[in-house]
């Protein structure tokens, strides 16, 4: 009787109506959002993360209160972010041993990344000199082709060592931030 009893309570609750597909319309004129990621960063070589390693630290001033600074990871001396008015840079500063490919090679990889052509020996005359501490450096300014973007670079040679101190993001901001950054290159001092 039990048995019975059992089997006609599982009976009932089968063949209880089931519940109905829903059915949601989605009209012709929806437009699918697409969201844009930056690639993630390549991750720097142990080899090179050690050769790097053994580089003094720079000693920094005080930065203008819109550049805030970030972590610089592995391979950076020194990183921060630069905000104009809502137009974004990012300073990084960064040293390699040995001349790292030369001066043609450095301004031909800041050129790609803008999405510019390779340039000839003709860039030498964009070069300016600018301090950095007690050292001399050279100073160059690439803008990209529609004016949005730029990147002001300066390389240092000093005891071996090629430092690279480059600000890049909206040309807006680099303007805004060329003056600061010709002081802040003043008084910063280089191992």
């Amino acid at each position: 009787m039990h048995f019975a009893l059992l089997v006609a309570a599982i009976l009932l609750t089968a063949c209880e109506k089931a519940e109905q597909p829903r059915v949601y319309s989605v009209s012709k004129s929806a437009t699918t959002a697409t969201v844009a990621t930056a690639p993630a960063p390549m991750p720097a070589s142990p080899g090179l993360v050690a050769q790097t390693s053994g580089i003094g630290q720079p000693t920094f001033p005080k930065p203008p209160s819109n550049w805030i600074a970030q972590d610089p990871g592995a391979m950076r001396k020194g990183s921060w972010k630069v905000n104009v008015d809502g137009a974004t840079a990012e300073l990084a500063v960064t040293a390699f041993p040995g001349d790292v490919g030369g001066r043609m090679a450095n301004i031909n990889r800041w050129r790609s990344q803008l999405g510019l052509p390779p340039a000839d020996a003709e860039m030498y005359d964009a070069i300016a000199l600018v301090n950095v501490g007690e050292s001399r450096g050279e100073m160059i300014r690439i803008q990209s082709t529609d004016g949005a973007r730029s990147t002001l670079a300066v390389t240092v040679q000093k005891n071996g060592v090629s430092w690279f101190l480059k600000l890049t993001g909206e040309t807006k901001a680099i303007d805004a931030t060329t003056k600061d950054l010709t002081a802040f290159l003043a008084n910063t001092q280089l191992p």
